[in-house]
């Protein structure tokens, strides 16, 4: 939701716009979550970290009331929003529901599910949002966009690295279950390429981030510091701008 609603600042907001993502936005998690929580429900009764809804007895009904509410939010993008905007919407949630369902399932290719994930979990949604603005193709924008990617792909290395002896135990083959040194390398790298590109995005906001950002990184472990580091660092230009104040 952060990614979307950090492209929505990139361009001029109206009230339309803002009730188009939020709504757009919250159904394309629902789905994104409610299609990874059916198909892993067997992995996740293993996995004392998850908390699938399906494990504890929900209905599959569940899946059908989000996909239907999905097409709705499609078909309401579709009429709405510009083309470029519509395109990344579809392709966002085409391939959330390709990461986790059959016969796709990505998330079972060791590669793809890291090369889905930094598109559907980062770069689209941002996209998606920013031409639902009319952002102009700046440079910001796309060094902005490739920062979200880098991140994205942070973020799924390390649930990646969290899950893999679940993941082995269920016959998913992921970079993590294939490759794990390649994986743990990569992990860092793309920690590092989220925190300098952000940095040398807005440094002034990175000197903002930084102190916060240290002290939850010494106490809660070096990936907290990557995710507050990036987050304030990306978020304070934007709300800045839409303050009038940068």
């Amino acid at each position: 939701m952060w990614m979307g609603l950090l492209g929505l600042l990139q361009g001029k907001l109206s009230t339309q716009a803002i009730a188009l993502a939020a709504y757009s936005l919250s159904s394309y998690l629902a789905i994104a979550f409610a299609v990874n929580n059916f198909y892993d429900a067997e992995s996740d009764a293993l996995n004392p970290r998850k908390d699938n809804p399906f494990v504890r007895g929900c209905s599959k009904s569940a899946v059908h009331l989000v996909a239907v509410n999905q097409l709705v939010a499609l078909l309401l993008v579709a009429a709405c929003a510009p083309i470029p905007s519509f395109i990344a919407y579809a392709a966002a949630v085409s391939l959330a529901v390709a990461y986790s369902a059959p016969p796709f399932r990505l998330k079972g290719v060791a590669g793809l599910d890291l090369l889905s994930h930094v598109f559907y979990f980062g770069v689209l949604p941002f996209y998606f949002s920013a031409a639902l603005v009319g952002a102009e193709a700046s440079p910001t924008v796309f060094y902005t966009a490739s920062i979200l990617g880098a991140y994205s792909a942070f973020l799924q290395l390390r649930n990646l690295s969290e899950d893999r002896g679940y993941d082995r135990t269920a016959g998913d083959k992921t970079l993590f279950v294939e490759h794990p040194l390649v994986s743990q390398a990569l992990l860092y790298a793309s920690g590092a390429f989220s925190v300098v590109g952000a940095a040398l995005l807005s440094p002034l906001s990175a000197a903002v981030a930084l102190p916060l950002s240290l002290l939850l990184g010494w106490k809660l472990g070096w990936e907290r510091f990557v995710d507050s580091f990036v987050v304030v660092s990306l978020s304070l230009p934007a709300v800045a701008a839409l303050c009038g104040f940068y």
